[in-house]
């Protein structure tokens, strides 16, 4: 990866019971300094949609639950892809300052949920075609 590309961080249900996909993840464990969170949202992702293609000055970390990919465009403005979850554990995604990205939820049928963390109230958004 290089300097401006989101960092990935796996992450451990806090508890999953066996045989089903029943999980669950306390906050606190989430691996993250809360100092530096100034802001936090869910997102629903309707089947099929796309948010972000945009860039802006804040540090964000997702957790992605569902169907949804993380689009990038590196240095160069080469286009990078990243499933937000998979069913062994969660990803923790942080996004740098200023790199473009955009997150769509594939499925045709079923939503996504976006867990989002910042460091500021966003600001200073430039819109970037990413998908």
């Amino acid at each position: 990866m290089t300097k401006n590309s989101p960092v990935i961080t796996k992450i451990a249900y806090s508890y999953k019971r066996e045989h089903i996909d029943l999980w669950k993840l306390n906050l606190d464990d989430i691996p993250i300094d809360k100092d530096e969170i100034k802001q936090s949202e869910i997102i629903h992702f309707p089947p099929g949609s796309i948010g972000g293609n945009h860039k802006h000055p804040r540090i964000e970390w997702f957790i992605g639950i569902g169907e949804l990919i993380l689009y990038w465009l590196d240095e160069s403005g080469q286009k990078h892809e990243k499933f937000l979850y998979s069913g062994d554990g969660l990803l923790l995604v942080k996004i740098p300052p200023y790199l473009p990205h955009a997150v769509r939820n594939i499925s045709e049928f079923k939503f996504g949920i976006l867990f989002e963390y910042a460091n500021a109230k966003q600001y200073d958004v430039q819109k970037v075609k990413v998908i």
